[in-house]
């Protein structure tokens, strides 16, 4: 029998989009094995306890790619915090294809996410908001200011995205990203 074979980067990839589009609860062993073209058996070869071991290997892949391409971004002082932060947004709407994308940390903390990926999420989202706190304070915004702005662009980001889904209008996510493009820095540059 021939063995089945599949990349990484493909493996995590199609469990990626799995977890994405169904949850952690709603995805079984059997979708996983038909997305990925892996047996049963192939996928608990590589992932002893299941759906646990797919789920963890999947939120460090996309925390990888978070701070590789949002995180670390924000970060460069270099560069301008508007440019920065436009960039963000540019890699957002691409990472959420305009909104039509679930977000992760949306559909794995619902339901009886396991503690280990709970706190792997809220890493997650603890170090973007971080990053955005130095961007917001790099532009010349007070501690105070720069927590509450970076807060709520993160509130609106998820928001946008269950509103976008719950009523299939197909630009809130985009409208709602343009919005606090222009807004983010607003006050201290008036």
């Amino acid at each position: 029998m021939a063995q089945q074979k599949i990349n990484d980067h493909s493996l995590l990839e199609s469990l990626f989009e799995a977890f994405r589009n169904q949850g952690y609860e709603g995805t079984t062993l059997s979708q996983l094995s038909s997305l990925t073209g892996l047996k049963k058996s192939s996928l608990y070869h590589r992932f002893p306890k299941g759906k646990d071991d797919m789920t963890k290997a999947v939120v460090l892949y996309v925390s990888a790619k978070l701070h590789e391409h949002v995180i670390e971004p924000l970060l460069t002082s270099n560069v301008s915090p508007e440019i920065r932060f436009s960039k963000m947004i540019e890699t957002i709407n691409l990472f959420y294809c305009d909104g039509r994308k679930n977000c992760l940390l949306n559909v794995l903390s619902l339901g009886e996410a396991k503690t280990e990926i709970k706190a792997l999420l809220n890493n997650d989202y603890t170090a973007w908001i971080s990053a955005l706190v130095k961007l917001g304070k790099d532009a010349g915004m007070c501690q105070q200011e720069a927590e509450d702005k970076s807060e709520h662009f993160l509130v609106v980001v998820q928001g946008a995205l269950v509103i976008q889904r719950l009523t299939t209008k197909p630009l809130t996510f985009l409208k709602h990203l343009q919005f606090e493009q222009t807004n983010f820095f607003r006050l201290i540059h008036s």
